[in-house]
């Protein structure tokens, strides 16, 4: 073999040398580099996922903080009414003007507490605080909306149902409002009693003569932010009512009827008794649930 074939040999000999450990550089340069992409993608992956719970954290305040601006400002609307009613009526028996009179107490009280159990953007506000006088909660708010010329129709039922009073006239004046604003015709208020799967039930009826809820809307009408074509509302009301009612153990729906209803059942504060036990202790066919 000729020294001329000698070097072609070791020039392929030294070349190949070179291409197998230009290779591996390459392959471990690669190799390095996924590592780094994989490295950053999770890091952006999990800046990305901190990034969507921080913006969910960001809309729910939001929606928490308008909506309880929903409700002061229906509640200052209503104390406002009564307010210039008792200055300007020389009409109004003295009653109704002590009645009128307690009621602004009472919402500007309620109005307080809402401000305070939500400073900070916590959802605070109690649940099961206790015996809801479902009358009394009617009477004080239908006080407040007649002031503003809303004619209320109720009779007295002598209901109770568990839970936060303050909670329960929230969802009660969101539907009054609904109803003054968007509806036709006094207002009528019913209340009845029903057994759920959960037990006992309080049932308010709330409705009104009004054109009633737009088709297209009425399956999505509890959604955050739907509104009927000609409302000119938020959006924001029967969602949060209905939010807060689940949160009581009861229910908001809008009822199959000629008149514009909507129904809320809220945990009835009556323990009904066995027939039974109640012939065995002479008792009434209910009790108070502590």
């Amino acid at each position: 073999m000729s020294f001329h074939t000698h070097g072609a040999l070791l020039w392929v000999v030294l070349t190949a040398i070179v291409v197998a450990t230009s290779l591996a550089a390459a392959a471990g340069l690669l190799n390095g580099g996924v590592r780094i992409y994989r490295r950053v993608c999770a890091a952006e992956a999990k800046a990305a996922d901190e990034i969507y719970h921080d913006l969910l954290s960001a809309r729910e305040t939001q929606r928490l903080q308008r909506a309880r601006m929903h409700e002061v400002t229906s509640t200052l609307a209503g104390v406002r009414s009564a307010s210039e009613l008792l200055c300007n009526s020389d009409t109004l028996d003295p009653e109704r003007r002590v009645a009128m009179m307690a009621m602004m107490g009472s919402e500007l009280r309620r109005l307080e507490r809402l401000v305070s159990s939500h400073r900070g953007g916590a959802d605070t506000m109690p649940v099961d605080a206790g015996v809801i006088d479902v009358d009394a909660v009617i009477h004080n708010l239908a006080l407040a909306h007649e002031a503003g010329g809303t004619t209320v129709v109720h009779e007295p039922s002598n209901a109770l149902a568990t839970g936060s009073t303050d909670a329960a006239s929230q969802i009660v004046n969101i539907l009054l409002d609904n109803a003054a604003k968007h509806g036709a015709g006094a207002v009528r208020v019913a209340v009845r009693h029903e057994s759920g799967e959960s037990g006992q039930m309080v049932v308010v009826e709330i409705s009104d003569d009004g054109p009633g809820v737009a088709p297209e809307v009425r399956d999505r009408i509890f959604e955050w932010g739907v509104r009927g074509p000609d409302s000119a509302g938020q959006g924001i009301g029967l969602n949060e009512a209905r939010t807060v009612a689940e949160r009581m153990g009861g229910s908001l729906r809008l009822a199959a009827t000629e008149r514009t209803t909507f129904v809320v059942t809220l945990p009835s504060a009556v323990i009904e008794r066995s027939e039974v036990g109640a012939e065995q202790e002479g008792a009434s066919d209910g009790v108070v649930a502590a």
